[in-house]
């Protein structure tokens, strides 16, 4: 943003310059911490709004609130694993530094990898944008594809709207509403930037003709692996509505998602990112399904039912499919001995030490221990290297290895 010959920069906790270098120089900052109407946190009927400047932080506590005082089992649910979720973006630190404006800022300026994004765009959430003396309500699909926005337009607030107005569920419709959210990353425990991170929801009701399960309104988000912005599988989701639940019916959504998630051009581990989305799926709804069912193609689905139809709707954990497997290996003899497994010969006399008690019932209780490195070298030793050829050690990424 120019303002006369000054270059100024607008933030909140500016965490992002950990990120994205900047390039550019800026004459002044404006922060919009200070600013009332953009730290606002409103609840009414229509949902929960939340305003840019917010840290992430205080937006998973409102969150959280709303999930204590939600009148339905299903929307309290769902904000639960919300905040759930957004506690696993990035540290302590940065949560409460950090603003929920500006994460979604770079995931649609900067295509970074956000995990509040793909969750917003899930449960249909709305931005506000004021461009000018205007102010416009838009989709968080519809934000997230827009061009970048300008020096005269700034992002108001997020409004997360109540499920229930949002599916269309009255109070007296007998349907159960399932929602899980899912993130691989490299640490996963450690708050790292995700491989894919998925957002899915269905509503599922039994079926009054059949003893199976039918779909409708399916909402399925994947974002982080290596596209701009996270996207909603819709092909996926429409093949999904008004169908009874079977493997052949996963199956054949497995192939259509198998198409729909793939990374861009030099995105590392490309294939590992588009299994994570099928795997993702696969887990979302195999608690459902009846044991010793046929899948296409001759395979067989191999695992007994996990719960009774009476429980098999039920909003808790859905429950993890233990599996077994075995594979054979052959090993190529053309090459022998060169990859079989060989003892190193020093290695007993490299991690190990003896010790020689003089005297251990003495009175001084006097004794010597003989240590590797009081060992006499043996002629050409490697460490030897470190001050023959100038060879330097790295012991911070890998220790160990001289080069």
């Amino acid at each position: 943003m120019e303002m006369g010959v000054d270059r100024v920069k607008v933030v909140v906790g500016n965490t992002g310059l950990g990120y994205y270098k900047e390039v550019e120089s800026y004459d002044k900052y404006i922060d919009l911490r200070y600013i009332p109407e953009l730290s606002m946190i409103r609840r009414d009927d229509s949902g929960i709004n939340i305003g840019v400047a917010i840290t992430i932080s205080k937006a998973i506590e409102a969150v959280k609130e709303c999930n204590q005082h939600g009148f339905h089992i299903e929307e309290n649910m769902v904000y639960k694993k919300i905040a759930d979720h957004m506690e696993k973006v990035a540290s302590g630190f940065i949560q409460n530094s950090a603003s929920l404006g500006g994460n979604l800022v770079m995931a649609q300026r900067n295509h970074f990898p956000s995990d509040i994004a793909t969750v917003l765009l899930a449960v249909g959430s709305l931005v506000n944008i004021m461009n000018g003396l205007r102010s416009k309500e838009l989709t968080m699909e519809e934000f997230l594809r827009r061009p970048e926005l300008d020096s005269k337009s700034i992002l108001l607030s997020v409004k997360i709207q109540d499920w229930n107005r949002l599916m269309g569920i009255s109070s007296g419709t007998r349907m159960n509403l399932l929602f899980e959210t899912n993130r691989a990353a490299p640490q996963p425990l450690g708050n790292a930037l995700p491989y894919l991170n998925a957002v899915l929801m269905a509503e599922v009701s039994h079926c009054t003709t059949s003893n199976g399960i039918i779909l409708s309104n399916c909402r399925f988000a994947f974002g982080a692996y290596g596209t701009k912005h996270p996207l909603r599988a819709t092909k996926v989701e429409e093949f999904f509505t008004g169908k009874v639940l079977s493997v052949g019916v996963l199956y054949e959504a497995i192939k259509l998602l198998g198409a729909i998630v793939v990374p861009d051009d030099g995105t590392s581990n490309p294939a590992y990112r588009s299994s994570l989305a099928v795997g993702f799926l696969f887990e979302f709804f195999s608690h459902l399904f009846e044991a010793n069912v046929e899948l296409p193609d001759g395979y067989m689905n191999g695992y007994s039912p996990l719960l009774s139809p009476a429980k098999q709707l039920d909003h808790g954990k859905i429950p993890t499919l233990l599996s077994s497997s075995m594979q054979e290996v052959e090993l190529n003899r053309q090459y022998h001995p060169v990859g079989d497994p060989i003892a190193k010969s020093r290695a007993t006399i490299q991690a190990s030490c003896s010790l020689y008690v003089i005297s251990y019932y003495d009175a001084h209780e006097l004794s010597e221990a003989v240590y590797v490195d009081d060992i006499p070298s043996p002629t050409n030793c490697l460490h030897e290297a470190s001050f023959t050829v100038h060879a330097s050690q790295c012991g911070f990424c890998t220790p160990g290895m001289f080069f």
